[in-house]
């Protein structure tokens, strides 16, 4: 999620200001805009006067985490230029501005034989770039360091706006790393699993338009971002939603192992195996299962047991959101972004949820925030 004050934000409202206006205020004006930007992040012309309509959606779950739609009344650079759209919510008393990161843009489509007003036009997260095939093979040597080696990647594809957490600094790849050539290997890929070795979420980008790589932390270790709730006075729910549950296949065993060990080395349980087992947590545990035990075996290079462990994680937290999964309709929040912990109290009880995915129309007209849930715990 977005920090409640970041980068416009700084220094022009407080965090009590920015939550009273998407909460509480009874009279805000929210406002669109879009700006041409580069790879450093320089604004080279502002598009305001020309966007038409809007529209954002993202899933933490895709490859391309983000999408996005504009109606522009000029033409652009299309497959070149870059823009960064935004949205402003003010009242009488203040103003913020949120950024909603930058997208490469398609070329559209153009009616044969008539004179263009509006440009429909398809947006694409930053990501793009990354995601594309590298066209050879690719390796990595052994002892290389994992964080040197994406950070070399993102400097050939030209990103400039990087944060990189340090964490890891000194973890180096135990054995040669290799990926043959083959058209569905991207240079996405390739991050993400260096990322994945070294215990790592994978990279993804922000809403002024860096990238960033930083450790994997479970979702009920990281501290709540933001809470919904049924208060008339400051709710921001709307009525309705599903609820969807779907417990059949989801496993309460996993055995992860390393699967860059060297070939003369066996893996044990502590040391190049780690085996965890849901005994009690959720409708998807062995008890209450009846204990019936669905076993998922999965093998990941990792640099050392505790990045195997922070790999399983991974696995585990995505295995396990499955089950319970809440589909709502809220209030613009321009904060949201990318797997957010959120805490929601109304007449349907307590839930501690991680935002999965999100989308809402942000020009002309702003739309109602349509929002995908997954429960961590009740």
């Amino acid at each position: 999620m977005q920090p409640v004050v970041d980068g416009p934000r700084v220094g022009v409202v407080t965090s009590a200001q920015v939550v009273d206006l998407l909460q509480k205020s009874a009279s805000t004006t929210i406002g669109a805009g879009l700006e041409l930007v580069d790879l450093a992040g320089n604004v080279l012309e502002d598009l305001s006067g020309d966007l038409a309509g809007g529209g954002i959606t993202r899933n933490s779950y895709a490859d391309l985490h983000a999408s996005a739609h504009f109606d522009l009344s000029r033409q652009l650079a299309w497959g070149a230029d870059l823009v960064r759209p935004y949205v402003t919510v003010a009242d009488n008393a203040s103003t913020a501005r949120f950024n909603l990161g930058v997208y490469h843009l398609s070329t559209p489509n153009r009616p044969r034989g008539s004179d263009i007003t509006t440009y429909s036009v398809d947006g694409y997260d930053l990501l793009l770039r990354l995601n594309q095939p590298v066209g050879d093979a690719f390796s990595v040597a052994a002892g290389t360091s994992y964080l040197t080696a994406i950070k070399g990647i993102l400097a050939q594809l030209g990103y400039v706006l990087v944060i990189v957490d340090p964490a890891a600094a000194d973890k180096v790849l135990p054995t040669p790393r290799a990926w043959v050539f083959d058209d569905q290997v991207t240079w996405l890929r390739i991050v993400n699993e260096l990322l994945a070795s070294i215990g790592y979420a994978g990279i993804w980008s922000d809403w002024n338009g860096y990238l960033r790589c930083h450790p994997y932390v479970l979702p009920q270790d990281r501290a709540i971002e933001w809470t919904y709730t049924d208060d008339v006075a400051s709710t921001m729910l709307a009525a309705g939603g599903e609820i969807i549950e779907d417990y059949f296949t989801a496993p309460n065993r996993w055995v992860v192992f390393r699967s860059n060990v060297a070939d003369d080395v066996a893996p044990v349980e502590g040391a190049g195996i780690y085996t965890y087992v849901n005994e009690t947590i959720g409708k998807t545990s062995v008890a209450e299962r009846g204990g019936l035990v669905i076993t998922k075996v999965i093998g990941v290079d990792a640099a050392d047991q505790p990045s195997l462990i922070a790999a399983a994680n991974q696995i585990i937290q995505q295995d396990t959101s499955i089950p319970e999964v809440w589909n709502i309709s809220t209030a613009l929040n321009p904060l949201h972004w990318h797997f957010d912990r959120i805490y929601v109290k109304d007449a349907y009880g307590i839930v501690d949820a991680q935002v999965t995915s999100w989308s809402y129309k942000f020009a002309p007209d702003i739309s109602d925030m349509e929002q995908e849930w997954r429960v961590i715990a009740r």
